[in-house]
């Protein structure tokens, strides 16, 4: 099943998902050294013998991606994958939408841990598959926010949502006031998810708690 480890400097939800065996794939890998657990998510990978196939990003935000350095340093095969509406934010990091928000929040230091940041691989598509997980474009907390989705199965009997800052528990969902957010769009992409996501579904969102029903 997930794995989920607190991690960065807003305590993001960041994600490690079975692949097959001792296989696996990472999602907002956020550890750094700002928040001072830099290694908490690859001592668990060490740990644990894992190998991490790829590292998907539910959106390009800062705290989100602040631990790809040591990621893709032990795992270089590991490919960074994002929407492709914010390939190009993090094809020379930090990119608009994290300087606009580095400002909002005062938070300078963070430039420097972001330069050092890998260029992203991948650019996904809405309805391709991610190691067996259904891409879900939801825009409006970001313009390349996704879901991954996997349907009822042996190992999740209920199915399972990843929803990054787009979904959030008891109705919550993420802020739309940043460089690039959108409320009447993140409104659409709540009702999208509504109409193709069962109930009973377990969610694992960006923040907060997790593992609760659709």
């Amino acid at each position: 099943m997930i794995h989920v480890i607190r991690s960065g400097i807003f305590s993001v939800n960041s994600l490690i998902v079975p692949v097959e065996k001792n296989k696996v794939f990472l999602v907002d890998p956020a550890s750094c050294n700002l928040s001072g657990d830099e290694n908490s998510i690859l001592d668990y990978l060490k740990k644990k013998k894992l190998e991490c196939l790829g590292i998907v990003l539910t959106h390009c935000h800062f705290d989100h991606i602040t631990g790809l350095k040591i990621i893709k340093e032990n795992f270089p095969q590991a490919k960074i994958a994002i929407h492709q509406a914010e390939f190009n934010q993090l094809q020379n990091p930090p990119g608009s939408i994290n300087e606009s928000a580095i400002s909002f929040f005062g938070l300078p230091a963070l430039y420097d841990l972001l330069a050092q940041l890998p260029e992203v691989d991948l650019a996904l598509t809405d309805g391709c598959d991610y190691f067996g997980w259904k891409v879900i474009h939801t825009p409006g907390h970001s313009p390349g926010s996704i879901c991954l989705y996997k349907e009822a199965c042996p190992e999740y009997e209920k199915g399972a949502l990843i929803s990054g800052d787009t979904l959030f528990d008891y109705g919550g969902y993420g802020r739309t006031d940043l460089e690039g957010g959108n409320e009447g769009v993140i409104m659409q992409s709540l009702s999208l998810l509504k109409r193709k996501i069962p109930a009973g579904t377990l969610v694992y969102p960006g923040h907060d708690s997790f593992g609760f029903s659709f």
